[in-house]
């Protein structure tokens, strides 16, 4: 088909007014993404609130931006103070402690010299290029620290800006989201089944992420803080947001954590708090990875586990916290668009593959 010049003209203007825009909103994808999410993720208190107050929407939707503020923002806010305190007391811990370590590491060295079998192999050994390397990994892991301490204060304003500006796109993404989502399926040139199954799909992922798989890792890593805290084991929330990052690869889980500090407690005479973290803990999120997970885990969402967890580590390494949830989401696009190329172009592809030049080498 001829383009005539009107066209060709439009079209042009269309790249490139497109191409402009997207460079406008390109600081703000990740909020957008995130608005959309948390949009999905409340619609239906959204429209509990909207029937309940009648279709007044404003309302209902201010009341949605409550709860996702206190059942979100709060709770991030008070982990991430906990957690900025505990890596500060560690810094202070591991700066003041470096003295004591050499000493100490002196004492083991005299302590073990003294036993003829060890002494001839502990004489080849260079003490202090051991305590060099222990000094360097211990500095190293302060600076590290120290970083993610200065790294927390600098964002602090800019995250609050950012939050501010997905509380107020959420705003009238609930009011507004139906008829903007009526007027992306009248855009996209897809079938009205087409479109259907993509969205839904999409829905379907998302809610499979959230809660079968983010939310049970925040519940392992929550417990196993929990029980930490209850039990004296130095900084918990910091533990307990290792054991959630754990949690979130399949095998692995919380008990990575749990199982070894468990054996520590033993080892060091406190049989009963070793005891009670080895039942409580371990065995708690041993049921759960066994029985409870692999119910949920790729059933409602419709993708395989190792696709979910390669799709959300690549898309974690990609796009940071954001691509979390956007790696599974872009590669339930990609499935879905690809399986409607399979039945679309069905016979075509039968032909093809039972064709004698698919089997000519």
């Amino acid at each position: 088909m001829k383009l005539s010049l009107q066209e060709i003209f439009f079209f042009l203007i269309l790249i490139f007014t497109s191409i402009a825009f997207f460079k406008i909103i390109e600081p703000f994808l990740a909020d957008i993404f995130l608005t959309i999410v948390i949009a999905i993720l409340f619609r239906k208190p959204y429209l509990y609130m909207e029937q309940k107050f009648k279709g007044r929407k404003i309302l209902a939707s201010l009341i949605t931006i409550f709860l996702v503020i206190f059942i979100l923002a709060i709770p991030f806010t008070v982990i991430g103070i906990m957690l900025t305190g505990e890596i500060t007391d560690a810094y202070t811990l591991i700066k003041e402690g470096l003295p004591s370590m050499q000493l100490k590491i002196d004492e083991i060295y005299n302590s073990l010299s003294n036993y003829p079998l060890l002494s001839g192999k502990l004489g080849n050994a260079n003490i202090a290029e051991i305590q060099n390397t222990i000094n360097d990994t211990l500095k190293r892991l302060a600076e590290l620290l120290i970083e993610l301490i200065q790294t927390t204060f600098i964002n602090a304003s800019n995250l609050l800006i950012h939050f501010f500006i997905i509380l107020f796109l959420l705003f009238y993404v609930l009011i507004d989201g139906d008829s903007l989502l009526k007027k992306i399926q009248y855009l996209i040139p897809l079938t009205e089944k087409d479109e259907k199954e993509l969205f839904t799909k999409l829905k379907q992922v998302t809610d499979a992420i959230v809660f079968n798989t983010f939310m049970i890792a925040t519940i392992e890593g929550s417990y196993g803080a929990f029980l930490f805290a209850i039990l004296g084991v130095p900084s918990p929330v910091f533990w307990g947001l290792i054991m959630v990052i754990l949690s979130l690869i399949p095998i692995v889980g919380a008990n990575t954590i749990l199982f070894p500090t468990s054996l520590i407690l033993l080892a060091t005479g406190n049989i009963l708090n070793g005891m009670i973290l080895l039942i409580f803990g371990v065995g708690a999120i041993v049921i759960n990875q066994n029985i409870i997970r692999p119910r949920l885990d790729g059933h409602k969402s419709g993708m395989h586990p190792a696709i979910i967890f390669l799709a959300s580590m690549g898309g974690l390494i990609w796009m940071g916290i954001v691509g979390f949830i956007a790696g599974p989401l872009i590669t339930a696009v990609f499935i879905v668009i690809w399986n409607q190329f399979g039945e679309h172009y069905k016979d075509k592809l039968d032909q093809y593959n039972n064709s004698d030049h698919f089997y000519r080498s």
